[in-house]
């Protein structure tokens, strides 16, 4: 119960501050490569939004408010649970250091967050915004830019486990293929875009 009260609470926190700024401003500036973006996750300080692993597209969300009901909702393939681990055991071999992750309320980024991160929070207000009408879409955009705004920065990378729309309508970044990691840095002017990890660049990485 005091779980989900404190979860609440932060809820209602980045809803105001969303209402408050407004503004969905990130910065774009020059892209760095994979190699360049690992570096940069190793010294910390940053954020990292990952799109759920890949799904089997044989299944389809079914429109309901009972989001723990996994049977109803697209799932992780056996293809994307072996991605996510993939990518856990690089986040681990390459020594980037992870703090607070943040997820989706939905089954697929759920999964995704425990095979690659293991402990995570389930925040509401980061559910897919692409089932929701105009004027909810538009708050959970807000949302996820104001969350991203309110990051206290420490040694640690900060996670949002998500979908595609909600960083698209927050910060302007379609976050594609399913599995990527699109990297932020937080600094005076608002949110800094660097660039992004694919899967398949993962193999690559030393």
């Amino acid at each position: 119960m005091k779980n989900k009260l404190l979860c609440q609470l932060r809820t209602l926190i980045w809803l105001i501050l969303a209402m408050v700024l407004n503004v969905n401003h990130v910065v774009f500036a020059e892209t760095k490569s994979a190699e360049q973006l690992v570096a940069a996750l190793q010294s910390g300080g940053h954020l990292i939004y990952m799109r759920h692993s890949i799904t089997r597209h044989d299944q389809k969300d079914q429109l309901s408010e009972a989001l723990g009901d996994c049977s109803k909702q697209r799932n992780l393939s056996a293809q994307g649970r072996d991605l996510a681990i993939m990518i856990a055991n690089k986040i681990t071999q390459l020594a980037i250091p992870i703090g607070p992750v943040y997820s989706s309320p939905y089954c697929r980024t759920k999964e995704t967050a425990q095979l690659t991160f293991k402990q995570f929070i389930v925040v509401p207000g980061l559910a897919f915004s692409l089932r929701k009408d105009e004027y909810e879409s538009k708050q959970l955009a807000e949302q996820l830019h104001a969350m991203m705004l309110e990051t206290t920065l420490t040694s640690d990378n900060t996670v949002f486990v998500g979908h595609t729309s909600n960083l698209r309508d927050g910060l302007g970044v379609w976050p594609k293929p399913e599995g990527v990691l699109v990297i932020f840095k937080k600094t005076e002017q608002g949110i800094n875009y660097l660039g992004m990890i694919t899967p398949s660049e993962w193999a690559d990485l030393p």
